[in-house]
């Protein structure tokens, strides 16, 4: 199951690198080349001689140290700031833009005319939001880059899950109760 979660992680970064790579120097098979190259690096770290032998202690120890490594650590801060970022931008422009639509739904219906004003404000509009969706797969791009920055920590945080699972390890029992 962990597998399939950082599968999909580097196949969403790759779609988002390969959809901006026409605004950057990579082309889209370098970018897939170079997004690969990282998964296998930090796959092969992921696995340390002597992992088989640790008791679940050590197993919980490993999952901790991987979870407070600082580039994992500086990515959570980095994505919660841009997470709250992005939904308090999107509240305000959705009542913002609520407003304005029934603002110009009433002017096009009573003002002779009307209906060519809004007409010209959906093109205004539309180019608006090719605009934004550019600077969102910008957005995705440049997370995408993060997350294979910490693409090690991830998969170390998968290999001590997957062993303390098959060691049937209390804490993380413990840690699903709640």
């Amino acid at each position: 199951m962990h597998n399939r979660i950082l599968s999909s992680i580097v196949a969403a970064a790759a779609v988002a690198a390969v959809a901006a790579a026409p605004a950057s120097a990579q082309t889209p098979g370098s970018i897939s080349r170079d997004l690969q190259s990282a998964l296998d690096a930090a796959q092969a770290a992921a696995i340390r001689p002597g992992d088989e032998a640790l008791g679940c202690d050590a197993l919980e120890r490993e999952l901790v140290a991987a979870a407070k490594h600082p580039a994992l650590q500086a990515y959570i801060a980095k994505s919660g700031v841009a997470a709250q970022q992005q939904i308090d931008a999107m509240n305000a422009m959705a009542s913002g833009r609520t407003a304005t639509q029934a603002a110009m739904t009433v002017f096009s219906a009573v003002v002779p005319g009307g209906a060519w004003l809004g007409h010209n404000a959906a093109v205004a509009q539309a180019e608006s939001q090719r605009a934004q969706a550019e600077t969102h797969v910008q957005r995705r791009t440049q997370q995408a880059q993060e997350m294979v920055g910490i693409l090690p920590q991830l998969l170390r945080g998968q290999r001590v899950l997957e062993l303390a699972q098959t060691r049937d390890c209390g804490w993380l029992r413990d840690a699903g109760q709640r």
